[in-house]
C-alpha cells in the first residue's frame, strides 16, 4: 500500500512542476481511481480511503500544456528486484511528444472500521529507488526527498533557523489591558516578572511566576462551587483538555472545555462566570464523542471540538448552549483530528486550518465558498487542500492528501496546537519538538525548536501540546509529558518564559492542557489533564486552575524590567 502511495505522490508533485513551468493559466485536473479533482473550481475534495480489494489503481493528471499522465500499477505474484520494488509504470503523453517513465504504486482504496484509537501505520518507510530512468530530471527536485533516486534518509531533519527570523510583530507597544477595578497601568504598580518563579504554592506542588495568585477553581468528578452558594448538578468532566473563552451577557465570560475520555464518553462542557469572575453555572453541551482533544474558536463565535481518533470529526458547538451542535465539514472522513486555527482577514471567507496528530496526519485547509460567514459556513460547500513542505524553505498547498501524508510524516509528524495572526499560521509537531510559522502569503516558512533554554527558571523539555495566543503578541505553550509540565510563553524575538511549572512528583508525566484567558487578559485559565491520578486517564482525573498578575494587568502587559 505504501508503494502505491508514493507514486501517486510522485506524480501529483509531477503535475504540480508540470504546472509552473505552463505559459499561462494553467489547469491542473487529477483523478484518483476515476474521481476527477481540479485545482480552486472545485466545491469538496474527500480523502482516498486506504484498504480496498481492488486489484488494478490508475491515476491521471492533466496539465495546462495538454499533457497528461497517468499511473497504473497491479497486484503481482513476481518478487520485485532491488531495482524496480513497488515501481509500476507511467506513461506520460504529450501533444509534442511521447514518452514512457516510471513510478511508484498508488494506495489502494476502501473503508476504514470505526475504531477508539488511531489506526495503525508501519512503523518505517520502505526504501523506494527509482530507475535510472525512472524520474523526468527536471522533476526529481519537488520530489519528497525519501522519493529521489539513490536518497538515503538522513538522520538530522532541515535544521531549524533562528525564531527571530520569524515576520516581525509588535511587542508591548500598547497600553496593557486591565479588568474592572485593577490598578491603573503605571510602572510603579508592576508586580509582574515572567521566568521568575520564585513563588511556591506548596499545597499544589506548583511554581508561578512572581506577581501571580492561583486558585483552584474544580477538580474532576467533584460538584462545582457557585458563587450563590449552590453547587453545580454535574461534577467536573474528567481529562480536561482544549478550551477557549467567550464573552458573555453582563461582562462575565463563558469557559468551553473538551474532555478527552474514550468511548464515547467524551464531550464539551461550558463553564459561566459573572463580571466579579465568580462561577454561576456548569453544564454539558456535547455529549457522546471520543477523545475531544482541542479545538478552536470561530469568527461567529462558535466552539470547533476535534477528536483524536481513527474515525474523529470536528464538532460545531453554541457556547451558550442555545443551539444543537453539529458535525462540521472539516472532518471529512474522519481523523486523529487535534487543533484549528482560522484566517479571518477576508470576513466573508475566512480560512480554517485543522491538524492531525499522526505521524502520516495531513494539515488540512477549508476554504468556504464566498458568503456571510456564519455556522452554515461549516456545514457547506468548500475546498479542501493539504499543506506539502517542498523544501526546508517554502510550501504549496495540494488537493489530494497522500501528498500531504509524506511530506507531514517526512517534516512535521504528529502535529498539535496551532495558531493565526497577521498572515502567518503557527503550529507545533510534538514528535520534532518544533514550532513552524507559514508564510500564508508567500508560501515560505521558518521553524524553531520549542525545547531551548528558558530566561530565569524552568524548563521545557518535552512535547509542546496546545499552542494559545491571549490578546497581545505572546504565544504560550502547554506541555505534555516529563518531570515539570507547565505553561511557557514565547515572545517576537524568540526569547522564552515560564509562567508556571509543576514539580511534585504527583505531576510526573501529567500534561498542561485546558489554555485559555478571559476577555481582558487579566484571567488565566489551565487544567492538569491527570492532577495525581495514578493511573493516566482515569474518567475521575484531572483539575482546573485560575492565575491572575496581582497587578490586575493582561498577562500580556508590562513587566517588571529585572535582569535575571
Amino acid at each position: 500500500m505504501i508503494f502505491h502511495r508514493y507514486a501517486f505522490t510522485a506524480l501529483l508533485l509531477s503535475a504540480h512542476r508540470a504546472q509552473h513551468n505552463a505559459s499561462a493559466d494553467p489547469l491542473v485536473t487529477a483523478r484518483c481511481n476515476g474521481k476527477v479533482i481540479k485545482n480552486q473550481d472545485i466545491l469538496a475534495q474527500r480523502r482516498l480511503k486506504p484498504g480496498s480489494k481492488s486489484s488494478k489503481h490508475t491515476y491521471d493528471a492533466t496539465v495546462g500544456n495538454g499533457a497528461i499522465i497517468t499511473s497504473t500499477s497491479g497486484k503481482s505474484n513476481k518478487t520485485p528486484s532491488t531495482e524496480d520494488q513497488g515501481i509500476g509504470i507511467t506513461t506520460i503523453k504529450s501533444k509534442a511528444s511521447k514518452s514512457t517513465k516510471t513510478s511508484s504504486k498508488a494506495p489502494k482504496a476502501g473503508t476504514l472500521a470505526p475504531s477508539s484509537s488511531p489506526s495503525g501505520v508501519p512503523a518505517t518507510q520502505p526504501s523506494v529507488a527509482p530507475t535510472e530512468d525512472g524520474i523526468i530530471p527536471n522533476d526529481e527536485l519537488l520530489l519528497p526527498k525519501c522519493l529521489r533516486r539513490n536518497y538515503v534518509p538522513p538522520t538530522p531533519k532541515p535544521s531549524p533557523r533562528p525564531f527571530a527570523t520569524l515576520p516581525p510583530v509588535k511587542l508591548d507597544t500598547a497600553e496593557p489591558t486591565t479588568g474592572e477595578g485593577s490598578v491603573p497601568p503605571t510602572d510603579e504598580n508592576v508586580t509582574f516578572r515572567r521566568g521568575d518563579l520564585s513563588k511556591n504554592i506548596r499545597r499544589l506542588g506548583i511554581r508561578v511566576a512572581r506577581g501571580m495568585s492561583v486558585r483552584v477553581v474544580a477538580t474532576a468528578n467533584e460538584r462545582i462551587n457557585f458563587a450563590n452558594g449552590d453547587m453545580s448538578s454535574l461534577p467536573f468532566h474528567g481529562a480536561p483538555d482544549g478550551a477557549a473563552v467567550f464573552a458573555w451577557e453582563d461582562g462575565g465570560h463563558v469557559y468551553v472545555s473538551n474532555s478527552d475520555r474514550q468511548n464515547k464518553r467524551g464531550g464539551v462542557y461550558a463553564m459561566y462566570f459573572d463580571k466579579q469572575g465568580d462561577v454561576v453555572d456548569y453544564k454539558m453541551l456535547l455529549s457522546d464523542t471520543t477523545r475531544n482533544s482541542s479545538g478552536g474558536k470561530t469568527p461567529f463565535n462558535t466552539w470547533l471540538s476535534c477528536e483524536e481518533y481513527a474515525q474523529g470529526q470536528c464538532w460545531q458547538v453554541d457556547p451558550e448552549g442555545r443551539r444543537n451542535p453539529e458535525m462540521t465539514v472539516l472532518g471529512g472522513e474522519g481523523g486523529n483530528y487535534e487543533a484549528v486555527a482560522c484566517d479571518d482577514r477576508n470576513p466573508l471567507q475566512p480560512i480554517f486550518y485543522v491538524t492531525e496528530d499522526f505521524k502520516f496526519g495531513a494539515l488540512r485547509k477549508f476554504t468556504p465558498v464566498e458568503g456571510l460567514a456564519s455556522w452554515d459556513t461549516l456545514n457547506g460547500p468548500g475546498t479542501t487542500e493539504y499543506l506539502v513542505f517542498l523544501d526546508d524553505k517554502t510550501f504549496t498547498w495540494s488537493l489530494c492528501d497522500d501528498v500531504a501524508r509524506t511530506s507531514q510524516s517526512i517534516y512535521f509528524p504528529n502535529v498539535e496546537g496551532i495558531d493565526f495572526k497577521d498572515g502567518i499560521l503557527y503550529f507545533v509537531s510534538k514528535r520534532r519538538l518544533m514550532l513552524y510559522a507559514l508564510d500564508l502569503d508567500n508560501n515560505t516558512y521558518t521553524m524553531a525548536p520549542t525545547n531551548e533554554a528558558l530566561l530565569g527558571g524552568g524548563e521545557f523539555k518535552n512535547s509542546p501540546d496546545q499552542l494559545i495566543r491571549n490578546e497581545g503578541d505572546y504565544l504560550y505553550f502547554t506541555e505534555d509529558g516529563g518531570k515539570t509540565p507547565g505553561v511557557y510563553a514565547v515572545d517576537a524575538s524568540g526569547q522564552r518564559y515560564a509562567i508556571f511549572e509543576a514539580y511534585a512528583p504527583m505531576y510526573f508525566r501529567d500534561k498542561t492542557s485546558g489554555l485559555a484567558f478571559s476577555p481582558d487578559g487579566t484571567k488565566m485559565y489551565a487544567c492538569f489533564q491527570d492532577c495525581g491520578c495514578e493511573v493516566s486517564g482515569e474518567g475521575d482525573c484531572g483539575c482546573m486552575l485560575e492565575f491572575e498578575r496581582l497587578d490586575g494587568r493582561s498577562f500580556d502587559g508590562e513587566t517588571l524590567n529585572l535582569r535575571f
